[in-house]
């Protein structure tokens, strides 16, 4: 099954243990936003709001993770922190605003695995990741889940198996994009039970995530931060977590193999920030 998926603010040449504590990054934005400007400018930094891309729709899991992340640095700052949801192929669009961006320590985007993804999916990405984003700050690592609409006929992992098996030809499942982490968990999942299901892409996770609670698709797979309240809700089923480690919020399922990082990155390389 796939790896993780990872929200990430990136810092040059290592990749940084999580960070909990909203303070230590701040410490990484000023280290890496900052690192190429004079001492005077970063001992004043900011003296403007700062601009946070969220390459996805408004709903989905990295976004809730970008305004939990910017409402906790605006405090922090004494600036705020504007979200801007900037949605479609997989991230790659909100990626690349950013990575066309003045390199000035006021534009970042909270990235995730789905820009590794980008890079080898599309034969011309619309930036390079090794060159066009410098990573600041590891933010979380979350589990993948594999949800399903609340009337799908099974309740877990072996009876949803046997019902793709069976009914694949009518089936379809959402994903925040093509290309998007979502996206990729599910074919690897696809692939690893024998199916061929169709696949419906949407500008973000909040978009799939209304329609499965609609019925419109079948399944999706998404951060385990987005499904609490669907859960106890029972808007949708829970199916499986496709993690290798039990998630505190998910106890009862049982581990697979999937994860998901999210991180921040900013306009320029690595070795610019060092």
């Amino acid at each position: 099954m796939a790896r993780p998926k990872i929200i990430l603010l990136w810092q040059p040449a290592r990749r940084r243990k999580i960070m909990r504590s909203s303070h230590a990054i701040v410490c990484a934005l000023l280290a890496a936003g900052l690192g190429a400007h004079a001492a005077a400018a970063a001992e004043s930094w900011p003296t403007r709001p700062l601009t946070m891309v969220v390459p996805f729709a408004a709903g989905g899991g990295t976004d809730v993770m970008g305004r939990i992340v910017g409402r906790r640095l605006s405090e922090v700052l004494g600036q705020q922190v504007i979200i801007e949801n900037v949605g479609g192929a997989g991230g790659m669009v909100g990626s690349a605003r950013v990575a066309k961006a003045a390199p000035d320590g006021y534009t970042f985007v909270l990235g995730s695995r789905a820009d590794a993804i980008n890079q080898t999916l599309y034969k011309n990405p619309l930036y390079n990741l090794a060159t066009d984003l410098a990573p600041v700050v590891l933010i979380a690592d979350q589990p993948t889940v594999l949800v399903a609409r609340k009337d799908l006929p099974v309740d877990n992992l072996q009876q949803f198996i046997a019902y793709a098996r069976k009914s694949q030809v009518i089936m379809q499942y959402g994903s925040a994009g093509a290309g998007s982490t979502g996206h990729v968990d599910c074919a690897l999942l696809n692939a690893a039970i024998g199916v061929t299901i169709a696949h419906v892409p949407y500008r973000g996770g909040g978009p799939a995530m209304q329609d499965l609670i609609a019925g419109r698709i079948d399944y999706f797979c998404t951060l385990s931060g987005t499904v609490p309240s669907q859960i106890e809700g029972k808007l949708v089923k829970p199916i499986a977590n496709l993690s290798r480690e039990r998630s505190p919020m998910l106890r009862r399922w049982r581990p697979r193999r999937s994860r998901a990082w999210i991180s921040m990155r900013r306009p320029g390389s690595a070795s610019s920030c060092r």
